[in-house]
């Protein structure tokens, strides 16, 4: 019996569909169609290519000009689009690539044939030592690297001679080879490896289903959508995932899992596809039994537009994308809760004006020091009474306080519940714990199989003890994402203190695919000498985090005032413009509001086109102009190059908005600062200007 033909198409496919002209990609959707419903169709005519690099490459026309390069093994019943160009382009195409089966990682590897002309490394003198002397051949290939990329692989001396090969290599073999230069042993790089132990080298049949081929190749089917698969090639998260990824996104767990990892780890990318995923496995469930949370609603709506590329409309209308909060009130409605959720920031200066009414004459306390107390201890602890408040722990907190002050100033508490109660609205922590009471007397069927979190490390307790109340234990049902050195906020969560256990199933993504290295480093160092919690009660931190890109290192600018700054800034878009770089690909972030503002006006009285990024408005491609944006609307966007203007240094901005004299609170600020300036500097892919006020 025949088996029906498996067929396939590669990135790089589509990375050079993209750049086909657009009066010629007509003819090659019309092809592609046609190859897909049958590879054997007498119609397409397979030649081969006398002066190919590999024998299993064959040419097949589209019309008068164009060309596809297609993998045809002699074994098997595999085709593969690997490229297509114009007629000689695609022919010099296929004559300095090869494609094959790696005999030990056992992915299909399209890579560059080293030319005799090609810079590279002398060979390694007798006394310049070898980057990788300490590997014998036989663990390189296990790397990854194909026998015939030894020798030049032996040359290398230094990272830079390492990354001349970048192209030549495959992707996994660079990526092993960078990870084992940079300090990661060979012995765990194998271990996240996971290569099969029998590799056959002629079936790429078996070879398509291998995560690792997987990150380079997808595999048509009649339901693949062939035309929205070409209509953003270079949106290749939608397709191909590092096996790592995959590993997470397509396990079945017996439990909560909690992924960490960097800036531009893929960390969001992983929790969008695990949704997909789920909503495959629980399409036959009625309603929505996917619930995708995260922390703000412009994120929220970020998803969802990703989503929708994303998934089918079936497995996406079995998946509620909502932040965190205006899910927990819809939760609260259907039980006719009677308070609305504060967050009018007048309205709570409001309330605390009117409980400083109840404190003692004999207290020396300030307003902000009492506000700063509460939101610190006796939110996050649910504090209900004064008992509760003199057993409460106060570790973090500037000083100490006797039982008797604390009872001493618990009116002023009470009185600020009072407040809220008599405005019909409540502080959303202590809504969350009434959701929770509710939901734990009533027992409604919410119909939530399964609930994906995003930004986790920017939510409080009580939120994690909802989520872990609304969805029933048992397999797949939390998928918990989240990096605290990107906390922006003063939340923090010990998971298994709220009931969500995960050790065992915890992971942590090491390679950044945003940014370059440079941007990295500089990044990194902004938390330098903080301590960062893992989410659950452990300390995190960036160790193996590696970017695998190469660029200019940060300009740091300094800047006296903002009319420098819009200079400066005039002066990067113009030389950007010259570079070809489009505007809507640079990001202009600041601080505050009132910073954007005074930018924002100058910029436009040069007739700069700009699009401001609020919490109404999405950053849409097709939209002109360079983006402003605050650094808190910035997280979760990325943009070629970012401009950090007006940047006066996490200590200043600490003083500043703590406003109070309290220990605790000016130091959890400055880390949150911090933080801050990590998130804005992480959203850069290639260049990162900081206009900075201090020296």
């Amino acid at each position: 019996m025949t088996l029906a033909p498996k067929i396939a198409m590669s990135d790089d496919f589509l990375k050079a569909f993209a750049a086909v002209p657009r009066s010629h990609q007509q003819a090659v959707l019309a092809f592609v169609a046609k190859f897909r419903q049958n590879p054997m169709a007498s119609g397409i005519n397979y030649e081969r290519i006398r002066d190919a690099a590999d024998l299993n490459m064959r040419s097949v026309r589209i019309n008068e000009n164009m060309r596809g390069i297609v993998l045809k093994p002699d074994v098997g019943n595999v085709y593969c689009l690997l490229w297509v160009d114009q007629h000689d382009d695609a022919y010099h195409w296929a004559r300095r690539h090869r494609v094959g089966v790696h005999p030990d990682v056992g992915s299909i590897q399209v890579y560059a044939v080293q030319e005799e002309s090609t810079p590279s490394e002398k060979p390694v003198a007798a006394h310049t030592a070898s980057l990788f002397d300490a590997l014998k051949d036989r663990e390189i290939r296990k790397l990854g690297v194909p026998d015939d990329m030894l020798v030049a692989v032996r040359a290398v001396t230094t990272e830079n001679g390492l990354e001349a090969l970048e192209k030549q290599l495959p992707d996994e073999a660079y990526e092993s080879l960078y990870l084992f230069a940079a300090g990661e042993t060979l012995d765990k790089i194998l271990s996240d490896q996971a290569a099969p132990n029998n590799v056959d080298t002629t079936d790429f049949s078996a070879a398509l289903e291998r995560d690792s081929t997987r990150r380079h190749f997808v595999v048509l089917t009649d339901d693949s959508d062939l035309e929205a698969l070409l209509a953003a090639p270079l949106e290749r998260w939608r397709v191909f995932l590092h096996p790592s990824q995959r590993k997470l996104v397509e396990r079945d767990w017996n439990g909560p899992v909690k992924v960490t990892g960097g800036a531009g780890t893929g960390k969001t990318v992983v929790a969008m596809h695990r949704a997909v995923r789920l909503a495959r496995q629980y399409a036959a469930l009625p309603g929505r039994p996917v619930v995708f949370t995260t922390f703000t609603k412009t994120l929220a709506e970020d998803i969802r537009s990703h989503l929708a590329l994303l998934c089918t409309p079936q497995e996406l209308e079995k998946i509620q994308v909502v932040n965190l909060d205006q899910w927990a009130s819809g939760l609260l409605r259907r039980f006719g809760y009677p308070h609305s959720l504060l967050y009018n920031e007048s309205d709570r200066r409001r309330f605390w004006e009117a409980a400083m009414s109840a404190l003692p004459a004999t207290v020396d306390l300030s307003a902000q020091f009492l506000r700063a107390e509460y939101d610190r201890v006796v939110l996050p602890l649910g504090c209900e009474t004064a008992e509760d408040y003199m057993r409460a722990s106060r570790v973090g907190r500037g000083g100490q306080l006797s039982r008797p002050m604390r009872k001493a100033i618990w009116p002023v508490f009470a009185e600020y519940r009072f407040q809220l109660n008599a405005a019909n609205q409540r502080e959303p922590e202590d809504a969350f714990r009434e959701a929770c009471q509710l939901l734990r007397r009533e027992k409604p069927e919410l119909g939530i199989r399964a609930m994906v979190v995003d930004e986790a490390q920017d939510m409080s307790p009580a939120a994690f003890e909802l989520i872990r109340t609304a969805v029933e234990p048992a397999a797949n049902d939390l998928f918990v994402v989240g990096d605290a050195h990107q906390r922006i906020y003063r939340h923090k969560v010990v998971l298994s203190r709220v009931g969500i256990q995960v050790r065992g199933r915890s992971a942590s993504l090491k390679v950044n695919y945003r940014t370059t290295d440079e941007i990295r480093k500089w990044a990194c160092a902004q938390l330098e000498g903080c301590e960062v919690d893992d989410l659950d009660g452990n300390l995190d931190t960036l160790r193996g985090y590696r970017s695998l890109t190469h660029g200019d290192a940060p300009d740091i600018i300094v800047s006296a005032s903002q009319q420098e700054d819009i200079a400066h800034i005039r002066a990067i878009l113009k030389q950007l413009q010259d570079d070809d770089m489009e505007l809507r690909q640079v990001c202009i972030v600041s601080r505050t509001n009132d910073d954007l503002n005074g930018i924002a006006n100058g910029l436009q009285q040069t007739a700069i086109p700009c699009l401001r990024l609020d919490s109404s408005t999405a950053d849409d491609s097709s939209m002109p102009g360079v983006r402003l944006a605050t650094m808190h609307r910035v997280k979760g966007l990325e943009f070629g190059v970012v401009i950090v203007a007006g940047y006066h240094g996490a200590v200043r901005y600490a003083e500043q908005f703590s406003r109070d004299d309290d220990a605790g609170v000016a130091e959890d600020t400055e880390l949150a600062e911090r933080c801050l300036l990590h998130v804005a500097a992480t959203r850069a892919k290639r260049n990162l200007f900081v206009l900075s006020r201090s020296a």
